[in-house]
């Protein structure tokens, strides 16, 4: 096929030439070729995401969900690159990878018909990957994906997450998946991510049990996996069991009650502590999306939506 202004028969030879052929540059020749802009994101402030829990503002969230303001911005291709690695490292761990293949439980979706995989008695189907081809249309188990375990609730808390892996070994544990490139200074686990999955376990605990899986979940004890990005032969996979401790889940709990009852009686949260500290111009407030906002309804003494 021919573009317009980029391909030109040379009559002497019967080859094709495009004005990118004389690019000699890598990274210039890529952003020519390929789509190397900035990615869009678009952020509702309705419910907590576990993601970001161990370090979210419940008063952002509270000034962005009463105000039905949403956070816009962009993500610089390098990072969202970086983003996009991970995501596919998650993707071939839980549908390609033998290394969980035994261990990896959960529901599955057929691609060619986007159903859930289900029982012969109609039940949703749990466990490891299906080894049969799909039950309602006929492709076959290659078509199948692990799907991943999404929930969304208002009550207790506000809050969604989504998680990457049911694993089994002699019980049934929730694991998280994080890919790395090197191990960080202060070592692995990272406190963030043991924040996660604490999370994860906590919140699992709280759901209705009509939306939960259909076997009892040890929510004492989770994995965190951690995977290299680059060949290693001690690194390549890391693993950290994570026991949730009272000291560790209260502080998350009560900034997350704060944002759920924020939303039940429209009323603006007070600041944190070290927001004001910095007067509203360091640390959490200079990168908060809602800080012009915050100012301006703490100046004014706006309590009430």
């Amino acid at each position: 096929m021919k573009f317009l202004r980029t391909t030109v028969e040379e009559k002497e030879t019967g080859k094709n030439t495009t004005q990118y052929d004389n690019i000699k540059d890598p990274q210039i020749l890529s952003s020519q070729l390929l789509n190397t802009k900035k990615s869009f994101r678009y952020k509702k402030y309705t419910h907590i995401r576990i993601s970001e829990i161990h370090s979210f503002c419940p008063r952002e969230y509270a000034l962005g969900f009463l105000t039905d303001t949403s956070q816009k911005n962009f993500v610089d291709f390098p990072l969202q690159q970086q983003f996009d690695l991970g995501s596919a490292i998650h993707f071939w761990v839980q549908n390609k990878s033998k290394v969980f293949k035994d261990v990896l439980y959960g529901n599955f979706k057929c691609l060619a018909c986007q159903r859930l995989r289900e029982n012969k008695d109609g039940s949703l189907y749990f466990g490891t990957r299906p080894n049969t081809p799909c039950p309602f249309c006929g492709a076959n188990q290659q078509a199948t994906e692990y799907n991943e375990f999404m929930f969304r609730v208002d009550e207790p808390y506000r809050v969604v997450g989504k998680m990457d892996a049911i694993i089994f070994k002699e019980a049934y544990r929730i694991g998280d998946f994080k890919s790395y490139w090197q191990r960080p200074p202060s070592g692995f686990p990272i406190g963030k991510d043991v924040i996660q999955l604490a999370s994860y376990m906590y919140f699992y605990d709280q759901l209705p049990d009509e939306i939960k899986f259909p076997v009892k979940i040890d929510t004492s004890c989770g994995y965190l996996h951690y995977i290299s990005k680059k060949f290693t032969y001690s690194d390549s996979i890391l693993t950290y069991p994570i026991r949730p401790t009272e000291k560790m889940i209260r502080p998350i709990i009560n900034n997350v009650a704060i944002f759920t009852e924020a939303v039940k009686t429209r009323t603006i949260q007070a600041h944190l502590n070290y927001c004001l500290r910095s007067e509203l111009k360091k640390d959490r407030a200079k990168d908060c999306y809602l800080s012009d906002l915050c100012k301006e309804y703490y100046y004014n003494n706006v309590v009430k939506c």
